[in-house]
């Protein structure tokens, strides 16, 4: 079995930068069993009301940010897509019940191909991508998570892109060092002890429990926390959780890796 993965996917200039977490995410296939089939992967840039599943024979890379290095917008991903995967995920999330339609337009965007490019750098494994919906409840995001567990016994990686701590109010840009204001390593400790007890039901009251909550995901900014939910749920035949890297940028903004079920 495949395990599943929530990925920070920070600030898109982790995409030419070299650093503790850059390393991390370039070592994380080593921890897989095998090379994977395929990737599914669920991408905080990506919101809409209805699940989206993406299937394309190649995907266009998506430039969805502004301001960067000239650098970023020459960076091509093109992963291929896998639409016999694809259409499995599509009928999982169907018999589930979860209204879902296929998407056979939309490219990848940064919260897919920065983390995706760190993996796997020659976009050699096929790419099934999905949208987030963060106006649902805990409880429905784990339950769309907890669909797709078939698919990790085929070999398939199932990856959530975004960020446990996103909130622009916050971030300190001048600050580069690796500190952190307290309130977010406070959270961040919730937040694991919670995840490696497998307490879904605290968090699922994460915004009356844990503290800071307002600061680290902001009632108008969730769409980043919910793909932790949907990669934890997707593991819920095995119930671990184990946070392999975490690092800070910008005094707010963390870099967490966290493997649910174990590989094997």
């Amino acid at each position: 079995m495949m395990p599943s993965f929530f990925i920070a996917h920070g600030a898109p200039l982790l995409a030419i930068e070299d650093n503790s977490y850059t390393q991390a995410l370039n070592q994380l296939s080593d921890r897989l069993p095998r090379r994977p089939r395929a990737i599914v992967i669920f991408s905080a840039h990506w919101e809409s009301p209805l699940q989206e599943v993406g299937s394309m024979d190649v995907y266009p890379t998506i430039h969805d940010f502004g301001g960067f290095p000239r650098e970023l917008y020459e960076i091509q991903y093109p992963a291929k897509g896998d639409r016999e995967i694809a259409e499995e995920t599509y009928q999982l999330l169907q018999n589930a019940g979860v209204p879902v339609r296929m998407n056979e337009q939309r490219g990848l965007d940064h919260g897919h191909w920065v983390v995706l490019r760190m993996i796997y750098p020659d976009a050699d494994v096929p790419v099934i991508s999905l949208s987030v919906n963060p106006q649902l409840t805990v409880e429905q995001q784990y339950a769309i998570g907890r669909a797709l567990v078939p698919l990790r016994a085929k070999d398939v990686l199932i990856l959530g892109s975004g960020g446990t701590i996103h909130n622009f109010s916050f971030i300190n840009m001048r600050e580069t060092s690796g500190a952190a204001y307290d309130w977010a390593v406070e959270f961040e400790n919730w937040l694991q002890n919670t995840l490696t007890a497998w307490n879904v039901e605290d968090l699922a009251n994460y915004r009356s429990l844990a503290p800071h909550a307002e600061k680290a995901v902001p009632v108008y900014g969730s769409e980043h926390f919910v793909p932790l939910i949907y990669a934890m749920g997707a593991a819920d035949d095995v119930r671990t959780a184990e946070r392999l890297h975490i690092s800070f940028r910008y005094n707010s903004l963390s870099h967490t890796i966290w493997q649910f079920g174990s590989a094997k």
